[in-house]
Parts: C-alpha cells; structure tokens; sequence
C-alpha cells in the first residue's frame, strides 16, 4: 500500500519490449494523455502566460526571451538577468516562478507517461518504493527534502526524484516551488541591494 504522500503505478505482468508496440489501444491513449497534458502545463506556463503579460505591458521581446531561456538553464539565476536585462522586478520574480513550475509539472508528467507505457519501468519503480519504504523515516518525511533540494540543486532532481520515490504530484509540486521561492526572495534581494548600493559607485 502506498504511504502517505505517495501514488502508486500498478505492475503491469507482461514484458514489454517497447513502450507504445505492445499497449493495448486504451493504455496507448493514456499515455498520450498524460504526455499532452505535461506539454501543455509546460508550454502554458512557461511560455503562453510570460509572453502574454510581456505583451499586455508592452515589454521587450528581445528581453523577454532572454529571461525564459535563461530560467529554462539556471532557473532562479535567470532573476538577476532579467532585472539586468531592464525588465521589472515586478514581472521578473513571477515569470521566473511561472517557467519552473512549468519545468516541474513538464518533467514529472512526461516521467508518469512513462512509467504507464513500460512495463520494465513500472517494475523498477515498484522496486524502488519498496526499498525506499523500508526506512520509516524516509517514507515519512523524506518528501520535505525537496525544499532543500530546490534551494541548492533545482527542480531537474526535483521533480524526477518526486516521481521515482512514488510521492504525490501536486504536494511535492507545493513543497517544490515554497523551496524556490524561498531561493527566489534571497536572490532577488541580493540584486537589489548590489543595484542600490554598487551601481551608483560605478
């Protein structure tokens, strides 16, 4: 039985070889719904809604895109680019916040599309749960390490880590992003504070 914070994948008995061959048709569209839906969070959020309110307020394109990719490769460090970049703090933090969200919940339903599609992988993640609910602590509270884990590596270990040990999508989602916050707050104001106190040296 899957503890708390945890969901589980069903074994699947049969060998599969490939992911898609073998599925029955029904499985087959479970897996592209999953895999539509992670695109769709990721493309929505990183991407749709930036871009829109970077219209909305008449703010450069140019610049804009620097701030999305530059969040897609060093997340939170892309705030002290954007601000550089003269965009608004006020527009900066949230964009930077809204494409690791979207990294998050892209990541972790692409991982689920797979886990539902191959055999062999539903196998290792059972046998992953398993060991890992050996430890009662782990099982416990090792879903609050993802704070730390966002804060000094980032949501590439977050989100797979979240969907290898079995933990539940949307709980590991907040605990994830209320660590990238805490990152972001930190970052944003040692920016500031060089702006404010350095520049005007210069």
């Amino acid at each position: 039985m899957p503890g708390p914070g945890r969901q589980g994948y069903p074994f699947i008995p049969f060998r599969v070889e490939t992911l898609v061959p073998d599925m029955e048709p029904a499985a087959v569209m479970k897996t592209l719904r999953l895999a539509c839906s992670a695109l769709g969070w990721c493309v929505i959020l990183a991407f749709v809604l930036p871009l829109g309110a970077a219209y909305l307020l008449g703010l450069s394109p140019v610049a804009v895109s620097a701030l999305i990719a530059s969040a897609f490769v060093i997340e939170d460090g892309s705030i002290p680019i954007g601000i550089g970049l003269g965009l608004p703090v006020q527009y900066v933090v949230p964009v930077a916040t809204s494409v690791e969200a979207g990294i998050f919940l892209g990541l972790f339903g692409i991982l689920d599309a797979i886990g539902t599609a191959s055999g062999r992988v539903a196998a290792f993640l059972d046998w992953t749960r398993r060991m890992t609910a050996r430890s009662w602590m782990f099982e416990r509270y090792g879903i609050y390490g993802l704070v730390p884990a966002e804060i000094l590596i980032g949501v590439y270990l977050c989100s797979p880590a979240s969907w290898l040990f079995g933990w539940q999508k949307w709980r590991s989602f907040a605990i994830t992003m209320a660590g990238y916050c805490v990152s972001a707050a930190a970052i944003t104001l040692a920016t500031l504070g060089f702006i404010h106190y350095f520049l005007p040296l210069i």
